[in-house]
């Protein structure tokens, strides 16, 4: 057995019996209501890297105080390490969704690249089919194409191709030429 697939079935198994009833995800407008979210935390959790998982806040967003409620890279960007998020709390996320960034609104969906992804890590990943994943990246495509073209590829991640590979499925939606 290959390492990734020694991976896969240490992850199915640490999940598999949390989630052993499949949960309804839906689209609400602006983000995806995932309810594995709450029970799980993976994301937002302490994470197995420092490297730093950048998050683009957009103009809206920025505030007084930001840094209490994120780590940041910049005035502008969020980041998840090895500390997880200031905001998460035992309940979840402590914050209001219009304060969250983006990427938390979309999550497992993931704007990468110009294109819309699908996290393998998150536990909805096993339980939910996937075609639901593709009906939930166009409805999540109709809310981002009310972003400007500047204002996407700030939210949107920049992955090598073997990040990407690893550790994501590609949903097909284009939102822009990431070479552009």
């Amino acid at each position: 057995m290959g390492v990734d697939q020694e991976q896969f079935w240490k992850y199915f198994n640490k999940w598999q019996p949390l989630f052993a009833e499949t949960r309804t995800l839906l689209w609400r407008g602006e983000w995806l209501d995932n309810p594995y979210c709450p029970d799980c935390r993976y994301c937002c959790g302490p994470q197995d890297s420092d490297t730093p998982f950048p998050m683009g806040l957009l103009p809206w967003q920025l505030r007084p105080n930001l840094a209490d409620d994120f780590y940041l890279l910049n005035g502008d960007t969020a980041y998840l390490a090895a500390k997880g998020c200031k905001s998460d709390g035992p309940c979840g996320c402590k914050l209001e969704r219009i304060k969250r960034p983006v990427a938390c609104g979309l999550f497992p969906l993931v704007l990468a690249n110009g294109a819309l992804y699908l996290y393998k890590t998150c536990p909805a990943v096993l339980a939910v089919p996937l075609y639901r994943f593709f009906e939930l990246g166009r409805d999540a495509a109709i809310y981002l194409h009310n972003f400007s073209d500047a204002e996407l590829r700030h939210i949107a991640l920049n992955l090598s191709l073997e990040t990407l590979a690893a550790n994501y499925i590609d949903l097909e939606i284009r939102l822009f030429a990431a070479d552009a």
